[in-house]
């Protein structure tokens, strides 16, 4: 059993107000894979944590859409401060190896953030994004890149 399928029995258990039970379950993902997943973020479907989620770790409000990709070492983290605020993610985004989301910013769909970015602003949909901060350095026309 991978660690998204631990992710969808905890947060289904929690959905469901069965106490206690999603508690042990996100202290097992944390001690097993060094990894925190907590049942009150909202993960889509299909959604692939690789290298059975080594070292991430999502903070319990973040929203991650659809078909996405996340890679070992990857930290989505609130902001803070007053204006607080955590990432939300769209459909079928690709987030590279140890890269860092912060605070309240937006990912728009079909979205490329490079290994080892911090992303501190708002990512436009089909955008790739690298560097520290992170920046955007290309916009796919979807419409081309599909013939």
């Amino acid at each position: 059993m991978n660690i998204y399928n631990w992710y969808r029995v905890e947060r289904w258990l929690w959905l469901h107000h069965i106490p206690i039970l999603p508690q042990i379950i996100k202290v097992a993902i944390r001690i097993i894979w060094a990894s925190v997943l907590p049942y009150q973020a909202e993960i889509g479907e299909n959604t692939i944590i690789g290298y059975q989620g080594l070292g991430v770790v999502i903070h319990k409000s973040t929203v991650i859409g659809k078909n996405c990709i996340i890679r070992q070492n990857v930290t989505f983290g609130g902001g803070g401060g007053p204006e607080g605020g955590v990432p939300i993610l769209g459909d079928n985004v690709s987030v590279g190896a140890n890269s860092v989301i912060l605070g309240n910013v937006h990912i728009g769909n079909n979205v490329t953030i490079g290994a080892g970015a911090v992303v501190v602003t708002d990512i436009p949909d089909n955008a790739v994004a690298v560097g520290v901060p992170a920046r955007v350095i290309k916009i796919r026309d979807v419409v081309n890149d599909l013939q």
